[in-house]
């Protein structure tokens, strides 16, 4: 015989069960920074004020169901009618008042802190970083703690120390994007003509992904973001890298830099210690073969450069309205600029 009820908990069981995973790439709910932990525990406090007012009103709800429902072989029983009761009125007009006022007290002793640093946070490490938007890419330019002038440029990989403010100015080249790694922090605007700011410090090594988080434009979905949290030294030793010009191009790498010129590349991308190539239109390369991935984090940069070869082949296939044209190169062309690109670390 058909059995209902058993059914029914192994739909719920199944559903259940596909929510469950150990990987958690964007959830704020897993947090590794301060910022998204007093995020993630003012979610928990709202969530659990509104699971309260769930159970309360659901509860009564199924009482007067089941209380006052039409039986079989009699009338239905007709509760007291209450209507113009002031008491109710007066009850049910104030009580949603105050739960506001309980979920608003937090949320905007929350929102605040997520500007600028607290006061508790003077005698931490700091950093600072400008963040510009791109149709679809990040650029970071790391700023001189002294001077405040660019120290650095680097594209897409964020890479920072742990245990260190990372204070964020925030803007945008052409439109609206947000800039959000939600294991470290919530979401941001970039604006064009606009600085924003906000900050986050990372309590644990490791990558940590996100992504625009606003419609702006063909491949607002791949336009992703990943921040490396390194220990003190190992970020001592990248920085130190990139703040130096790219490696002696090798001889194998020589016909590369002749397709990057004659293609007109130099025009965009700017490799440190290749003179010619100063653009700023697309990402900055000097150190590109060091990355992980390519096209904004949504290819693995495999040192065969299989990737990196498709990317170049015809840029807007993978990423449809891309601002870097299919150049329509050659596989030896392709070849040549794969082998400069890989080598430049």
């Amino acid at each position: 015989m058909f059995n209902r009820p058993l059914l029914l908990w192994l739909v719920l069981a199944t559903v259940l069960s596909t929510s469950c995973q150990l990987a958690w790439p964007q959830s704020t709910l897993y947090p590794a920074g301060d910022v998204a932990e007093r995020q993630r525990d003012l979610f928990v406090l709202i969530f659990g004020m509104s699971a309260v007012i769930f159970v309360v009103v659901m509860g009564v709800l199924a009482v007067a169901l089941i209380r006052f429902r039409q039986k079989p072989g009699r009338e239905r029983d007709i509760p007291t009618q209450t209507h113009g009761h002031t008491g109710l009125e007066i009850g049910w007009t104030i009580a949603p008042a105050l739960i506001l006022v309980a979920i608003t007290i937090p949320t905007i002793q929350g929102i605040g802190p997520t500007y600028d640093p607290p006061a508790s946070y003077a005698d931490t490490p700091a950093m600072t970083i400008e963040v510009v938007g791109h149709q679809w890419w990040w650029e970071y330019r790391y700023l001189d703690p002294v001077s405040g002038a660019v120290d650095f440029v680097t594209a897409n990989e964020m890479h920072i120390p742990v245990d260190t403010v990372v204070n964020l100015k925030l803007m945008s080249a052409d439109v609206i994007h947000s800039f959000s790694i939600p294991r470290l922090a919530g979401t941001r605007d970039a604006i064009p003509g606009k600085e924003n700011r906000s900050w986050f410090i990372a309590r644990e090594t490791g990558a940590f992904e996100g992504q625009c988080k606003e419609l702006c434009g063909l491949s607002h979905a791949l336009m992703r973001a990943i921040v490396f949290a390194d220990a003190q030294p190992q970020y001592d030793a990248w920085a130190a890298v990139q703040r130096g010009p790219a490696v002696a191009l090798s001889a194998i790498a020589a016909s590369g830099r002749d397709v990057f010129t004659a293609k007109g590349c130099i025009g965009c991308h700017t490799i440190g210690g290749f003179d010619e190539a100063v653009g700023v239109v697309g990402p900055n390369l000097t150190h590109f073969g060091s990355r992980t991935t390519i096209a904004a984090n949504i290819m693995a940069r495999d040192e065969a450069g299989a990737n990196l070869a498709a990317w170049l082949r015809d840029p807007p296939a993978i990423k449809p309205g891309s601002k870097m044209p299919n150049l329509q190169l050659t596989d030896e062309q392709i070849a040549s600029l794969t082998a400069l690109l890989v080598g430049l670390k």
